[in-house]
């Protein structure tokens, strides 16, 4: 389809709605599991899980795609959001 005219603005309006939005409201979402294997038991019934387990469930509920790495990479500025978890630590 050739845009001309008037139909030129009804294209970019079908760019701007259905292909730019990917691009503007795509987030970068790192998970450094730096808890030192630290585990706990789920209450929900799945057993023992990592420190990020809950992490991730809650952002792929809402549909946000992310990496997780236990080595904290050099160069941060790709990233929009680090989730760091720190483990589970006995005070007492």
């Amino acid at each position: 389809m050739k845009c001309k005219g008037k139909h030129l603005t009804i294209c970019f309006v079908i760019l701007f709605l259905f292909f730019i939005p990917s691009y503007v409201f795509s987030q970068q979402v790192l998970i450094w599991d730096n808890d030192n294997n630290s585990d706990f038991i789920d209450p929900e019934g799945t057993g023992y899980v990592g420190c990020e387990f809950k992490i991730q469930q809650a952002l792929t509920a809402n549909g946000i795609t992310y990496t997780t790495v236990s080595t904290l990479p050099a160069d941060l500025s790709s990233y929009d959001v680090v989730f760091v978890t720190l483990g589970v630590y006995c005070v007492g």
